[in-house]
């Protein structure tokens, strides 16, 4: 009988814990330099969000060929990968964090 109690017992005590778990509310997401959750945003949506809110509005989308010509680092009137990716150690690395120069 005392067994019986205890197995009862431990399994209210596992659904309670599951229940209040999950019913926690879930964070806003973190804030920080470059959008949202800390992460940098890539120069694209740099070069073209003027207003950095995060969106591309009409305005900025007709002012998109003047913003893209501010990435052309080297004027050659093209973007390539390089000039469109974000800079080394800006983006989050694996398990060790962000990714180190080397």
């Amino acid at each position: 009988m005392k067994t019986t109690y205890t197995i009862i017992l431990s399994a209210c005590a596992l659904g309670a814990t599951t229940i209040i778990a999950l019913a926690q509310d879930n964070p806003p997401p973190r804030e920080g330099p470059g959008g949202p959750g800390g992460r940098p945003m890539p120069p694209l949506m740099m070069a073209l969000d003027a207003n950095k809110d995060g969106e591309i509005d009409a305005t900025e989308m007709a002012n998109a060929a003047v913003a893209l010509k501010t990435l052309d680092k080297n004027q050659d009137g093209k973007l390539s990968g390089d000039e469109i990716r974000p800079a080394r150690g800006q983006r989050g690395g694996g398990r060790g964090g962000p990714d180190k120069a080397k």
